[in-house]
């Protein structure tokens, strides 16, 4: 089975706060996270996940090797391999290859219900957004809208689908990664 997810943000305590995230401590919601991952993803599955997985080398190391499944970084402006984060991504890069990620890109498009369908961390450059400086903050990050659809994390509990994008942050998802079947039902409708 195949699966997405996007912006665990493991040992970030304030996304607690930002994202109004059920925790008590950055410590629950590590271990929540990990145990919810793990319910539905097994060893011999594979996971895509859209970026922002943590905003730290050590919790990659810590946190990467005990979730199940072959995984598959989208990388976000958060993670330390993305290339804008220049010197730090070439450390970071090998960390998150040793701790268990197969791929690091930074875009990928894959076949899903018949439709090409676009994975990148962050929504199409025309979303409107609640805070605009985002559309500028990220703009070269950010894919055109070329009427494909596009799986993505970046907007933690903005929406679950608007239009032809699909937010796989956990943030929407009760934190628990999202299976092609959920994805396909989605697109099909």
């Amino acid at each position: 089975m195949i699966f997405f997810t996007a912006d665990h943000h493991f040992y970030h305590s304030n996304i607690i706060r930002f994202c109004s995230r059920p925790f008590a401590t950055v410590e629950e919601m590590n271990e929540e996270l990990i145990k919810r991952w793990n319910a539905v993803v097994a060893p011999d599955d594979t996971v895509y996940h859209l970026g922002d997985f943590s905003l730290a080398y050590r919790p990659v190391e810590l946190f990467a090797p005990r979730l199940h499944g072959e995984k598959h970084l989208i990388m976000g402006n958060h993670d330390l391999c993305h290339p804008r984060k220049k010197k730090k991504a070439a450390i970071g890069g090998p960390i998150y290859e040793r701790s268990g990620f197969k791929t690091l890109e930074l875009e990928r498009t894959m076949v899903i219900a018949g439709e090409t369908v676009l994975l990148n961390h962050f929504p199409y450059l025309s979303t409107e957004e609640a805070k605009p400086e985002f559309q500028v903050k990220f703009q070269s990050l950010r894919p055109k809208d070329m009427g494909k659809w596009l799986l993505h994390g970046h907007i933690h509990e903005k929406w679950k689908v608007k239009g032809r994008m699909i937010n796989v942050s956990v943030d929407v998802w009760d934190f628990y990664p999202v299976p092609i079947t959920e994805i396909e039902k989605i697109i099909q409708a």
